[in-house]
């Protein structure tokens, strides 16, 4: 997945991602051209909460260890996590060095590694360095890897021990155009995982439908 500039006058993210069934893929002209794209403000929406909630149950990186958040745009999410987990080393990467710059200049100074990376060929660098990886809102935007990426995750990312978390929202049936012949339901991304979960919790089922995943790497 390669950062493509095209020349898109539109304050919707929507115009830059995915647009009328197609990837778009124009992250680094977005991140430039609108200041919250995501509308994510400080990541204080229930589906972060819900993130979390569920590493506090678990008691996942309490004491410390490795946290990799991959796809942090500007990092409001990961400077929560930094709150949240303040013995955790933590590391977070996205495929737009704009986001990672506004990143660095808002979050830089309290103790968070933000480096620009394509996660389609990037993991290849880690080994099984991790005890957390966060997938938050990545899905559509790596689709055709999906599987793949989640296999790598797995065998060569995480510690044995370690948990894979996946955050993410889901269409209404009538209105998703693009990747429903690959994933459509929680259900699909469930099987191209093709691992028991440890929890699922779903929000805003018949809204804005949003599913949080937590796998083991038993």
């Amino acid at each position: 997945m390669v950062p493509v500039v095209r020349e898109i006058a539109s304050d919707n993210y929507r115009d830059y991602v995915i647009r009328d069934g197609k990837f778009i893929g124009a992250f680094e002209e977005m991140y430039r051209r609108i200041e919250d794209p995501w509308h994510i403000g400080d990541a204080t929406e229930i589906q972060y909460d819900i993130i979390l909630a569920l590493l506090a149950h678990y008691r996942i990186c309490e004491s410390g260890g490795e946290i990799l958040d991959l796809g942090c745009g500007k990092g409001s999410f990961t400077a929560r996590l930094r709150k949240f987990r303040p013995e955790a080393r933590i590391r977070a990467v996205d495929i737009s060095r704009t986001a990672i710059e506004k990143a660095r200049s808002q979050y830089g100074s309290v103790d968070i590694d933000f480096s620009v990376m394509d996660i389609q060929t990037g993991l290849e660098r880690f080994d099984c360095a991790f005890d957390l990886v966060i997938l938050s809102q990545m899905v559509w935007y790596i689709l055709p890897r999906f599987q793949e990426i989640a296999d790598r995750i797995f065998t060569s990312v995480l510690r044995g021990g370690g948990f894979l978390m996946i955050n993410q929202a889901f269409y209404k049936p009538e209105e998703q155009r693009y990747g429903k012949e690959i994933i459509s339901t929680v259900d699909d991304l469930l099987g191209l995982v093709g691992k028991e979960p440890l929890a699922i919790l779903e929000s805003n089922r018949f809204t804005n439908h949003n599913a949080i995943i937590l796998y083991h790497n038993r």
